[in-house]
């Protein structure tokens, strides 16, 4: 899909009717792209930072939760959060939290003032968290997400520099790009 520059999170009052198409086409192509079984979770990612993944993940999820499916942000970028500062809410608690075992998923989770939409921020931890991505509990929470939501939408950082993005990809029905117009070279963006 082609998501004109310039756009804000759908939050802040009543989204451009112009712009909110352009994520309408995103959800329909996502939809339409496999034949087989029906996708539930996404991970969007970008080749730098900057592009607007975390936007574009916002805006996206704000749709599909307006057209009645059950959504799940997940703000899988524990280097750079964004999404609780799209929605205002506190990052305290979150998906890191819940994959060290300190707290349970069903506390972790936000649900926010856009019904049918729900947040799990990325949450904080004291200790260094490299590696927690990959892990075993990570593949089961993919899973017990795709039980209780129809659209997970995961926030990760930019798949060059990181393995994070890599790491959650594979858990992944599908992977988002998001490439914005000469932000950064083409290699880029045919690298990642």
């Amino acid at each position: 899909a082609v998501v004109p520059q310039n756009v804000r999170a759908f939050c802040d009052g009543t989204p451009n009717g112009g712009h909110l198409e352009s994520y309408r086409v995103l959800r329909t192509n996502m939809q339409f792209s496999y034949k087989v079984r029906e996708p539930r979770t996404f991970c969007c990612t970008s080749g730098g930072m900057g592009e607007g993944k975390s936007l574009t993940v916002f805006n996206l999820a704000y749709v599909c939760a307006q057209t009645g499916d059950r959504t799940l942000i997940v703000d899988s970028d524990l280097h750079r959060p964004r999404q609780h500062k799209i929605l205002g809410v506190s990052n305290s608690i979150g998906l890191s939290n819940v994959l060290v075992g300190e707290i349970a998923l069903k506390d972790a989770v936000v649900a926010t003032r856009v019904p049918n939409l729900d947040l799990l921020p990325s949450g904080k931890l004291s200790a260094w968290f490299h590696g927690l991505l990959g892990t075993r509990k990570m593949k089961d929470l993919v899973s017990q997400l795709k039980e209780e939501y129809d659209v997970v939408l995961f926030d990760t950082p930019p798949i060059i520099g990181v393995s994070d993005a890599s790491l959650i990809a594979r858990e992944m029905d599908g992977i988002i790009q998001v490439i914005q117009h000469r932000k950064y070279p083409k290699a880029i963006a045919q690298r990642a």
